[in-house]
């Protein structure tokens, strides 16, 4: 007599995890000639246009930083922060099916659709990065640690935030249409294309609430020694980050069960 071997929770959640990653890149990718090769596209020619802003200024560098690693700590990471917004508030309504299923939780997608945008925006910003010194920039990096320390807490940030905003978006429709309109505003006083050093004294303080910009100035320092980051604060970012995380995992604890009835 043969007895089934019964698969440990671990490998339940690994096999589900794996199920919906392979099922988020056929979805997302598998229809584009190019692929993934789109998730480059995006940054890339956000980054070229303000490239070519600053060079007809005659401006090459910013903060001893050349103008592709400048842009590309700023830029590439607001598109990862409103990606995973975007990717977490359609995460219900594009795996409902797959709920029937009993070992697939509505915590599944979400955690698949944030893994799939770290993984693709981290290797997106090495690939800029290495370009730039590949096509002759000076770039040097000076606390990878550090890099990839701001980098867990800019994820963690963002996901909390999706959290957030999913539950707002999955029971309250109406509200969800607001959200992407809430987010556009951010991209010009996040200090994605500029430095909260070459802002007026007098609108610092205003823009120092925003936790994003304390996370692209901290990233900018990991590739200049000389990058002046007095003004920014990492306990700051790790405090936003955890009332983000907090809140998120409350408002998916508290409405999962609604999430699937609605």
């Amino acid at each position: 007599m043969t007895t089934m071997l019964q698969r440990t929770p671990w490998q339940i959640q690994k096999a589900v995890l794996h199920a919906l990653l392979a099922r988020e890149l056929k979805t997302r990718f598998g229809q584009y000639r190019l692929g993934i090769v789109w998730a480059l596209l995006e940054p890339l020619m956000s980054i070229s246009v303000f490239m070519g802003l600053y060079y007809f200024r005659g401006i090459a560098v910013i903060g001893g930083l050349v103008l592709p690693v400048f842009l590309a700590t700023g830029i590439a990471m607001f598109f990862y922060f409103r990606k995973v917004i975007s990717q977490c508030m359609g995460a219900v309504t594009a795996n409902r099916n797959l709920f029937i299923y009993r070992q697939v939780r509505v915590f599944d997608a979400f955690v698949c659709r944030f893994l799939m945008e770290m993984v693709i925006t981290f290797v997106v910003v090495v690939v800029i990065i290495t370009g730039a010194w590949w096509l002759g920039y000076h770039v040097t990096v000076v606390n990878s640690l550090k890099f990839l320390w701001v980098f867990a807490l800019l994820s963690l940030f963002s996901f909390g935030c999706g959290l957030v905003f999913a539950v707002f978006n999955t029971l309250y429709r109406e509200m969800g249409k607001f959200i992407p309109m809430l987010l556009r505003p951010l991209f010009f006083i996040s200090g994605t294309f500029f430095s909260i050093n070459d802002i007026p004294p007098s609108v610092q303080p205003l823009l120092l609430w925003n936790p994003l910009l304390h996370a692209f100035e901290l990233f900018r320092s990991c590739f200049s020694p000389h990058y002046n980051t007095s003004l920014v604060s990492m306990d700051y970012l790790m405090a936003c980050t955890l009332v983000a995380i907090t809140l998120g995992m409350l408002a998916y604890r508290a409405n999962w069960r609604k999430m699937l009835t609605v």
